[in-house]
């Protein structure tokens, strides 16, 4: 019981201080909600940053992603054998024509020219 008492009057004395600083304008609190205004502009500044963080972590894992793919395209072009980076390189008439001349694979030329790299790198990594 003591121990409760102790407790309320400890937050007593520390609600009647604050608002004595804030009746004196010693705390800012332009919105009147009794937070005060540092506070409030505190947690505006770490959800600002903590979005900025967000948003050059993606892009960061992005670049990396670009990075390794470039990498295994080297990888792959010192082992003599077709990269992606080739392939982009080609129209999207000389991918159907490599993969039907060179692969004996006729593809549909309704895909996409990114869907058509794809099955023709495949077909090159499956030989």
């Amino acid at each position: 019981m003591n121990t409760v008492l102790i407790i309320l009057g400890v937050i007593l004395v520390g609600a009647g201080i604050y608002f004595y600083f804030y009746k004196q304008g010693k705390i800012n609190d332009r919105d009147g909600d009794y937070i005060p205004d540092e506070v409030e502009d505190a947690v505006e500044d770490v959800k600002e940053t903590a979005a900025e963080v967000k948003r050059r972590a993606k892009a960061v894992k992005e670049e990396l992603s670009d990075v390794l793919e470039e990498a295994r395209d080297v990888k792959d072009a010192l082992k003599g054998k077709v990269t992606k980076s080739k392939l982009r390189s080609m129209t999207k008439k000389q991918l159907l024509a490599h993969s039907e001349n060179d692969l004996g694979e006729k593809l549909d030329s309704s895909l996409t020219k990114s869907n058509i790299i794809n099955k023709v790198y495949s077909i090159h990594q499956s030989k």
